[in-house]
């Protein structure tokens, strides 16, 4: 299995919902305040996901920041990626949810079987 940690990958995945805003928003201010984050919070976040790219992924336009064809393509990219992430743990939280679960006492929390494989 793939090592995804920030540690192999040098990626924070906590910085892709700060990029989305962003590029929804047109401006570190008000996805500030959609993200109920700081505004120098924000800004930070950016500047680290930004770093990851070769090239620019916004140009300034006076207060706004407009995204680049690399940023939108991006943006619904992982946009779908994320939709698909909360769909998946949607269905596998669902009260409906027949799958057996098991108590695992060292962290007081309820694990899903996995289905057993034939």
């Amino acid at each position: 299995m793939k090592n995804f940690s920030r540690a192999s990958t040098g990626i924070d995945l906590n910085l892709i919902p700060v990029f989305i805003e962003v590029v929804r928003c047109g401006s570190m201010a008000k996805a500030s305040v959609r993200l109920e984050m700081s505004r120098p919070a924000v800004s930070l976040a950016l500047k680290r996901f930004t770093q990851l790219f070769a090239e620019p992924l916004f140009c300034r336009k006076g207060l706004y920041l407009e995204p680049t064809e690399k940023a939108l393509a991006l943006t619904r990219s992982l946009e779908l990626l994320l939709a698909d992430i909360h769909d998946e743990i949607g269905e596998m939280t669902a009260p409906d949810n027949n799958s057996p679960a098991q108590f695992v006492p060292e962290n007081n929390h309820i694990m899903q079987q996995p289905e057993p494989s034939a």
